[in-house]
């Protein structure tokens, strides 16, 4: 739910209520005539209130609570236990006034502490009018049920931010609240509603407008009081904070945005004195090495070098795979120059945690203390569950440092795949050869003939309504954070133009939300840089409540792209992490399939992740090809397609924006040529026949199944594109076999799809991928289909 959605034009409460013990002294009679709960505890009560009358009266004057302070205490022991009221942090009030008049002294403690700073989360400038929300919502919790035979259950609503000012330790506390001892009456009959009206109120949970016109409140009366207990989620809320930091593409290699990392890990381990570290070390062959150069660990990388840290604690993770533990570094006899480092820095407490990605350590993460002692087992169990996102950001920065690196060193040069590097490096000496005699002369053109193409595809499903949808949602948040503004600005002075331009943002918010057209999302920005914002600087030296909306506007403003960034930044957020695993896998795999046979192999980015393949003599200096490698190769793309499948299948849940997949593998049997553009430092298919080939591949990504209008890509499928009948059966073999194998569900789909502008007479296989785990290389496989047979 956004409170800005929030509709409610009262600001007080409109039913009756009254403070009063009656309603917990009924229910000790009540216990006691069944037997039930703790006739001792009861007895004493029942014996406070009859030697004390006015404690049981229906309409309980609060000033008499000082008058009464033993008493109550005695009579809220049954909701507080002696050591529930030394350990919690608690109050009891009269109903939904906010006069509290019972603490525990932890509660007392806090709020009197001046070095503690108290906060509701994601409430700022609305909290009377979201208190007056929470109020009512809690209102109608304890009218459903009752009156309406209607059981509706709703988490916490507040949420406190409690921050140490001596040490920057943060808490976060839910309030959970208790009416069990309110009564609630109705003034005659009750209103009518049906269930379906109910429902229509749920449906719609931010307009207590309609609630109250559908069950007016005025109608009951609320008699007793209601206690709250402040919980502590800090685990919960900071682990989840980490997780989206983590998923920011600079979240650990921005400095800033590591200090704010370090902060947090610090308040969910409850020390003050913690240091946070993160470093790209990786063991190859038992040696310490830093293959990306990314650091922010303890010890300056130009100090120490890799090999300073081999027979030290981090190579000691590393082999092992298991976090290292030092309580006391000043124990520790022999130290190594590393770690006598650590300990000159006044490191005395440290922990070297392995970070792993896909079974491979990509880095190490460094806990340390001044402190001895300050960490323990227990500590590093409470951050287990952020280790696996900590070693993603890890693999990412890595891969983005790699490539930077890269493409500074090649600068306007392209990389070279290896598999064709040969054929380069000999053009190249041929070139300076012919240079001695003419300086003029140009590099001859590299072309490898009679190569077999693969082409397949990862894409993500429906990304341009998704993104389209994100744009609408980032232009509407923003229009109505202006609205606020000049809705403050026109009660504070009620000049008509702040009134026109409130209705154009009207006008403009519903012409987004019915769809987004080309040239809408640079109007309303103009529009609101050149109208709106620009009134801002006379808007400050108006009241409070406008410089709060500026603010509030202001906070939800990304500083860089001067626009609100929100919907769309965890749209390319998720895209990126989809892309990020799919290539990282991608990969991994190809590096395997090359020992099959030499093939030049291309992967780029659209939305999804598309890659060619080529495959033939002309491309192996050295090897001599046969078609078995194409077929273990074809094989090789099925496998790497459902495993993809099934990895971005498992990713979905933790994406900021779910997103599904689809796979496809288009089937081309006739050899053809590739040749290498100069002009654009790429490889591209030579000659007009093999242009087609291009052509297939740029439109079978919308082709729907012949005589019907369903998309032939679908997630969780692959979709297997071909046009001649050999190539089915060979596919066809393929896929019953791997369906056996446990990576399809046994069920292939044989279609004939549309014709597509220029393409005729395609077919397709498609099956269902089923969820497992990888089970054969793939050479294995092939061995066990006989494709050398």
């Amino acid at each position: 739910m956004k409170l800005d959605q929030l509709k409610l034009n009262i600001d007080h409460i409109p039913f009756k209520k009254s403070l009063s013990f009656l309603p917990l002294i009924n229910k000790l009679k009540s216990e006691q005539r069944n037997g039930a709960g703790n006739d001792s505890l009861a007895e004493i009560i029942l014996d406070v209130v009859k030697r004390n009358p006015d404690l049981a009266k229906t309409d309980f004057n609060i000033e008499d609570v000082s008058k009464y302070e033993d008493e109550i205490h005695t009579i809220m022991s049954y909701f507080f236990t002696p050591s529930q009221y030394k350990k919690d942090i608690a109050v009891a009030a009269s109903p939904f006034d906010d006069q509290n008049f019972y603490f525990t002294p932890n509660y007392l403690k806090i709020y009197n502490d001046q070095n503690i700073e108290i906060e509701h989360v994601e409430q700022k400038n609305q909290d009377d009018c979201y208190q007056t929300f929470t109020k009512l919502i809690y209102a109608y919790l304890m009218i459903l049920p009752k009156f309406y035979n209607f059981q509706l259950d709703m988490d916490y609503l507040f949420l406190y931010r409690m921050t140490d000012k001596l040490n920057g330790l943060v808490k976060y506390y839910k309030l959970e609240y208790d009416e069990s001892c309110i009564e609630v009456t109705s003034n005659g009959k009750p209103p009518e509603a049906s269930e379906e009206d109910i429902r229509e109120m749920i449906n719609d949970p931010m307009n207590m407008d309609f609630w109250m016109k559908t069950i007016p409140l005025d109608n009951f009366t609320f008699c007793g009081f209601m206690s709250f207990k402040y919980v502590d989620v800090t685990q919960i809320e900071v682990i989840s904070s980490l997780k989206s930091q983590l998923l920011e593409k600079s979240s650990i290699i921005n400095r800033n945005n590591f200090n704010a990392l370090e902060q947090n890990i610090r308040s969910l381990l409850a020390l003050p004195n913690l240091n946070l570290g993160v470093l790209a070390l990786s063991m190859i062959k038992g040696n310490v090495e830093n293959p990306s150069n990314f650091w922010h660990g303890f010890i300056d990388p130009n100090k120490y070098k890799c090999d300073a840290y081999q027979g030290t604690i981090y190579q000691e993770a590393g082999l092992s795979g298991y976090p290292v533990l030092i309580n006391d570094l000043t124990r520790i006899e022999n130290l190594k120059p590393v770690e006598q480092e650590l300990l000159n820095q006044g490191i005395k407490n440290i922990s070297i945690i392995p970070l792993y990605y896909e079974g491979e350590l990509v880095g190490m993460m460094e806990l340390g203390s001044t402190k001895a002692f300050d960490i323990n087992f227990t500590k590093l169990r409470v951050i287990k569950d952020i280790i696996p996102v900590f070693s993603i950001a890890v693999q990412r920065t890595s891969e983005e440092l790699k490539n930077r690196i890269e493409a500074t060193i090649k600068e306007e040069c392209t990389a070279i795949h290896p598999s064709v590097e040969w054929r380069f490096q000999q053009a190249a000496s041929n070139l300076l050869a012919k240079r001695d005699l003419d300086d003029q002369v140009q590099m001859e053109e590299i072309v490898f003939r009679e190569v077999y193409p693969l082409y397949g595809a990862i894409d993500i499903r429906h990304s341009s309504v998704i993104r389209n949808r994100t744009i609408q949602d980032d232009l509407v948040e923003q229009l109505q954070l202006a609205r606020e503004v000049l809705r403050e600005a026109f009660l504070d002075c009620k000049m008509p133009v702040y009134d026109q331009l409130i209705y154009k943002i009207d006008y403009f918010i519903d012409a987004i939300e019915k769809g987004l057209s080309s040239g809408d999302e640079m109007n309303v920005l103009r529009f609101i840089r050149h109208d709106v914002e620009s009134l801002f600087p006379h808007f400050k030296e108006n009241g409070s409540a406008i410089n709060a909306a500026i603010a509030e506007y202001n906070k939800n403003i990304d500083p860089d792209l001067n626009i609100v960034y929100k919907q769309r930044k965890d749209f390319e957020d998720s895209l990126a992490m989809i892309n990020d695993c799919v290539i990282s896998y991608l990969e991994k795999e190809e590096e395997k399939a090359q020992k099959m046979f030499p093939h030049y192999f291309e992967k780029y980015r659209t939305d999804g992740v598309e890659h060619n393949i080529y495959i033939g003599q002309s491309i192996s200096a050295q090897k001599t090809f046969d078609r078995i490698y194409l077929k273990n190769l074809r094989l090789w793309q099925l496998i790497v397609s459902a495993e993809l499948a099934r990895k971005t299948g498992a990713l979905k849940s933790s994406l900021p924006i779910e997103l599904e997949t689809t796979g496809l593998v288009l089937v081309h049997s006739q050899p053809l040529a590739i040749r290498f553009r100069q002009d654009e430092k790429k490889f591209d298919v030579d000659g007009a026949y093999n242009i087609r080939y291009e052509i297939v591949k740029k439109r079978i990504d919308k082709a729907v199944i012949k005589g019907t209008s369903e998309r032939l890509t679908q997630p969780e499928k692959l979709a297997v594109i071909f046009s001649q009948e050999s190539e089915m059966a060979e596919y066809q073999r393929y896929l019953e076999y791997l369906a056996a194998k446990g990576y399809f569900e046994n069920n292939i789909e044989h279609l004939e799809l549309e014709d597509l502008q220029g393409v005729y007479g395609l077919r397709a296989l498609r099956v269902q991928i089923k969820n497992g785990e990888e089970q054969n290389e793939v050479l294995t496989v092939a061995k066990e289909l006989k494709l050398n047979e």
